[in-house]
């Protein structure tokens, strides 16, 4: 199963090769709808806040919907946005760790998301904290998004007939 979502991963990323022009909208949205289940989620890393206090805070960011998301990529897209896969693991059932490159002008990141894969889509995506300050829980947080797709899978067993 993960590998025809990493098939469909590597065609949605040879769209965004840095030009905005080499593919049309309605391919664009083709490939997002062979990656994407239409039940996805992405949660996004929590943000941190410095307070008066001189302490971090922690604030949740809320989830972001499939069409969220297709508005987002399609921006990136159109900006011109090159994108590069780092690596892709399989790190348990169903369950994928993606480390992407992104590469606008001059501006470079990166981004990792542990990814839970159902009917060869991704159902659900949450965003990993790769920062320096988050380096002590760092194990902790890869962990526990992927107890949190076990636990996903779990719940998906017996809803369908073909499941035994």
């Amino acid at each position: 199963m993960s590998y025809q979502f990493e098939l469909a991963l590597r065609q949605y990323i040879a769209a965004f090769d840095g030009t905005n022009n080499n593919i049309s909208s309605a391919e664009f949205r083709s490939r997002f709808d062979n990656l994407y289940h239409k039940d996805f989620t992405f949660r996004p890393k929590d943000g941190k806040i410095m307070g008066k206090d001189g302490f971090t805070a922690v604030k949740s960011k809320d989830p972001l919907t499939r069409e969220e998301v297709y508005e987002k990529e399609a921006r990136k897209l159109a900006s011109g946005t090159k994108v590069t896969l780092i690596h892709f693991r399989k790190i348990g059932l169903d369950c994928v760790d993606i480390k992407l490159g992104l590469a606008n002008g001059e501006e470079e990141s990166t981004i990792r998301v542990v990814t839970t894969i159902t009917a060869k889509q991704a159902v659900v995506s949450r965003e990993i904290d790769e920062s320096p300050e988050s380096n002590h829980f760092f194990p902790k947080k890869l962990v526990e998004a992927k107890c949190e797709s076990a636990v996903y899978k779990w719940k998906e067993f017996g809803q369908y007939q073909t499941n035994m």
